[in-house]
């Protein structure tokens, strides 16, 4: 027997152990293809229950039980857990785990110095409450249900409207949707008593896979589709590879190949693909009317509510924080009766404000306060002015060099203090009654606070004021928005609500915290605009409320059928009959899929929640408690902590099927603060970290690697939700495409600074800077990324237009923030690459690179610091999270 060279030996003894182990059990008195108590008693068919907690030796290390299940484990095989990460590591890898965006530098240093005993923990709540959350959280699910917009095959058509799942699904993560429901709304959302739009966009889930638009036996084709559904389905929520029966038993389950047309059965009903007729509806125009009106006014019920609740709980916190601290109370006290009290002039967030402006030089008054703009024929518009940048779009056009803009504001009393916020792009001048209070150089790429001195305070005036602008734009970008406030400085800000949320430990206990976070959570999501006119999404449909009769396929042909067989469920998991319910007046489907996914969601059932469970686990440790997460079967590893697994299974659906809960516990522990750090004798002892002596190393995915240096340039557009955005692609790749030009789209460079999640994700076209990475394979479902370390990668950080491109900008960065010599911005480059001080070693080896650019080389201080800036974004303390 001969393997290809670039097998590792790794792989061929792990081929040659796997086989030894098949035969020995297939040759046993029992075979683990049949059901008998070989099988019964394999641990993923076990029934579930929550195993003791083990006592330890050292009880201080422990945190919560997950630790005890661990030490246990540690000591039982002479080796000791790791010392706990430092605070900035802690800091780093929490960000980067849960909202997969490094922190900035002051966010590492807010946490470091904030020595409170709840401190990790507030830390963890905030960013579990954070939008980014999702984005990064539904990434992990879209790789098992093999998520991608196109239908693959030659054509490589769209999937119209599909992006709404992914949208879905980061909502999903972010409102914290009970896992249970989760996976019934994607089973069987349009099926449900309460379906609303988002429980049908779920069934998305059944359009995902790869369609061939022309195949030569349409009827094997479908039976493909249907294949598909069932390997995403048993595999995904599961754990099960049940497709591994589909042309005869299984030669390592007890499946059979009737088990797999049986399952297959409760997705008999469902149509076939198409490119959109058939399978993409207006969400608004499905159900009752009658129905739809009474959901829109519980839905203003419940705003109303959730408000109420708010309230009482913020006037509650208002009392018990005025006893606690006498500042907290004056600061209350003096608080604004209006957030717009103070707003002089007004930035989009704050409330609509409105402006003259005109594009052509105006005479050499026009910032006295005598100029009247409406008289001189300026135009009126609403800010922002300018194009679309990060985070922000204009309400007025301005595509010209310059602008000047005017409005006023009534003053009855002089104020003691002034603050100002301004986003602008590019040079800006700023009068108050013709006196210029702040000039600005150059760009910014968000929302700044500008010191204003005692200057400005003087040029105030009862009765009416005038503010008056001009803005100098010579690259393009064009943007302008500023807000002028009135503040009292013995007025503090003081938000009750940012207080619950930071000090609310003082006065609350933790569910109540909790209780609170949730109603505005809800409260946010139930305020979203809600989108006019037609609302389409791509969506499950049945052929009616009766389905052909399904048989097992001989050898997998669809052409030769073999005994009938109805739905039924593994016989192996429990073997119950389903009961499919009588068709209800008006229904429109079969309801088998609502029966499958009430079985599946069934506490009972031993393999949901364990493989629920261990994605979660995988996704914060880099590997499962079975590390093979879409395979609990005899092919897959067994697990290494199999007491962990079922106790966090059984925890998981005693807390709701709470994700946030469970990451929560999982994050709490002593277990994930551990060092990832090496240590001699464990290593020699467990060089796979099976045991989990330390926290696994974990390089940046493929996303976050992007998100991230758009983040250090200050360019990410956090914008949510939404048509996905067409990346930049050469020429290059856009010829591999089997299309001219692989139908690939052009979005704005705004659009273009989204996050990664938003991508376009084509079959036959995807962005090399995704795929050079190991991003997930979209043909199959994909449980877990490989990770590999290759020469492309680092031509690719190196040498891409996209990295260049945004080293050139992340220099002009530190060319505004910092005015300072080269050696300055180059320590704050490393400060935002690494998110902590800068090492002095790294500090050291960066100045000699510079320096010798310039000597050897010729280079000019810009275009030294632009090379500095690209060997920033190829440092291993960039690119790894540990």
């Amino acid at each position: 027997m001969t393997f290809p060279k670039y097998y590792s030996l790794r792989y061929i003894v792990w081929i040659f152990s796997s086989s030894i182990f098949l035969a020995s059990l297939v040759f046993s008195k029992d075979k683990i293809t049949e059901i008998n108590e070989t099988t019964k008693n394999y641990w993923s068919h076990l029934p579930l229950n929550a195993p003791p907690v083990p006592k330890v030796k050292n009880p201080e290390w422990v945190k919560n039980p997950i630790d005890a299940f661990i030490l246990s484990k540690l000591n039982k095989n002479g080796l000791k857990p790791n010392e706990q990460a430092s605070k900035s590591e802690l800091a780093r890898r929490a960000y980067l785990n849960l909202t997969g965006l490094a922190p900035t530098p002051d966010q590492v240093s807010k946490f470091v110095t904030d020595n409170s005993p709840d401190a990790w923990e507030k830390l963890i709540n905030n960013l579990l409450d954070s939008p980014q959350y999702g984005e990064k959280w539904a990434r992990h699910w879209l790789d098992v249900v093999r998520y991608a917009e196109s239908n693959g095959f030659e054509r490589d058509s769209n999937k119209p409207h599909i992006w709404r799942y992914r949208d879905w699904v980061i909502d999903a993560y972010n409102n914290d949707k009970p896992y249970d429901r989760f996976i019934m709304e994607q089973l069987a959302g349009d099926e449900l008593e309460d379906v609303d739009h988002d429980s049908i966009i779920a069934t998305g889930f059944f359009r995902l896979m790869q369609w061939d638009d022309e195949p030569v036996d349409r009827l094997q084709a479908r039976y493909d589709v249907l294949d598909d559904i069932v390997r995403v389905t048993t595999e995904g929520f599961l754990g099960m590879t049940l497709g591994c029966a589909r042309c005869h038993d299984s030669k390592v389950d007890p499946i059979k190949q009737k088990d797999y047309y049986s399952f297959m059965a409760f997705f008999n009903g469902v149509t076939n693909n198409d490119k959109g007729r058939g399978v993409v509806v207006d969400l608004n125009q499905v159900g009752d009317p009658k129905k739809r009106e009474e959901q829109q006014k519980n839905r203003q019920d419940r705003i109303t509510d959730l408000s109420n609740r708010i309230a009482a709980i913020e006037k509650i916190a208002n009392v018990r924080f005025a006893k606690r601290d006498a500042k907290i109370s004056e600061d209350l006290k003096n608080q604004p009766t209006s957030p717009d009290e103070n707003v002089l002039v007004a930035n989009h967030r704050k409330r609509e404000q409105q402006w003259y402006y005109t594009t052509e030089k105006p005479s050499d008054d026009w910032s006295a306060v005598g100029f009247r703009p409406k008289e001189a024929k300026w135009k009126t518009g609403i800010a922002p002015f300018g194009g679309s940048v990060p985070n922000e779009n204009s309400k007025t056009p301005w595509k010209s060099s310059d602008i000047w803009l005017q409005t006023s504001f009534q003053l009855t009393l002089i104020p003691k203090a002034l603050k100002m916020q301004i986003y602008h792009d590019e040079d800006t001048e700023i009068y108050l009654n013709g006196q210029e209070i702040a000039s600005l150089k150059g760009f910014v790429a968000k929302y700044i606070d500008v010191h204003l001195d005692q200057k400005a305070l003087s040029a105030l005036q009862t009765g009416r004021n005038v503010i008056s602008v001009h803005v100098n734009n010579k690259g393009g970008g064009q943007f302008f928005d500023m807000s002028f406030e009135a503040a009292d400085p013995k007025r503090v800000s003081v938000n009750i609500a940012d207080l619950i949320l930071d000090r609310g430990s003082e006065i609350f206990k933790e569910d109540q915290i909790n209780t609170y976070r949730q109603f505005v959570n809800d409260l946010k999501k139930l305020k979203t605009p809600q989108t006019k006119g037609p609302l389409q999404a791509m969506v499950v449909k049945e052929f009616g409320t009766n389905a052909e009769q399904m048989h097992v396929h001989y050898r997998g042909n669809a052409n030769v059928k073999g005994d009938p067989v109805e739905p039924g469920f593994p016989p192996i998991l429990g073997g119950t009959k389903p009961q499919i319910p009588a068709p209800k007046p008006g229904q429109k489907t079969t309801g088998r899929r609502t029966v499958l996914g009430n079985w599946i969601t069934d506490p009972k059932n031993p393999r949901t929640s364990r493989v629920a469970v261990n994605r979660v686990w995988q996704n914060h440790f880099g590997k499962g408690i079975c590390s093979t997460s879409s395979d609990f079967g005899y092919l897959g590893e067994e697990p290494t902590h199999p007491e962990l697994l079922d106790w966090m299974a059984t925890e998981f659906v005693e807390k709701g099927w709470s994700v946030k809960e469970l990451q929560r516990m999982i994050m709490l522990s002593n277990t994930y603060k551990m060092s990832s750090r090496s240590q001699e004798e464990a290593l020699a002892k467990d060089p796979q970290n099976k045991l989990i002596w330390r926290f696994n190393m974990r390089r940046m995915s493929a996303e976050e690697i992007r998100d991230n240096i758009l983040s250090v340039t200050g360019q990410l557009n956090l914008k949510m939700g939404g048509e996905s955005f067409y990346s930049k692609l050469d020429e290059a790749v856009l010829a591999t495409s089997s299309t001219k030009g692989g139908k690939w789209g052009n979005s704005s460079p705004e659009e273009r600074n989204r996050r990664a999640v938003y991508i376009k994700i084509k079959r036959s076209l995807k962005d090399p800077m995704l795929t050079g990475f190991d991003f997930a394979d979209t043909d199959a479902p994909c449980p877990q990324r490989f990770t590999t370390t290759v020469a492309t990668q680092a031509l690719n950080l190196l040498n891409s237009n996209f990295v260049n491109d945004k080293a050139a900008i992340f220099a002009k960065r530190l060319e505004e923030e910092v005015k300072g010599d080269i050696t300055a911005r180059i320590k704050r480059g490393l400060e935002i690459v690494t998110s902590k001080p800068a090492n002095p070693k790294s500090l050291k080896i960066a100045e000699e690179m510079v320096k010798k650019l310039k000597s050897d080389h010729g280079l000019d201080d810009q275009a030294a610091l632009q090379r500095f800036c690209l060997v920033a974004l190829n440092m291993n303390e960039f690119i790894f999270v540990d």
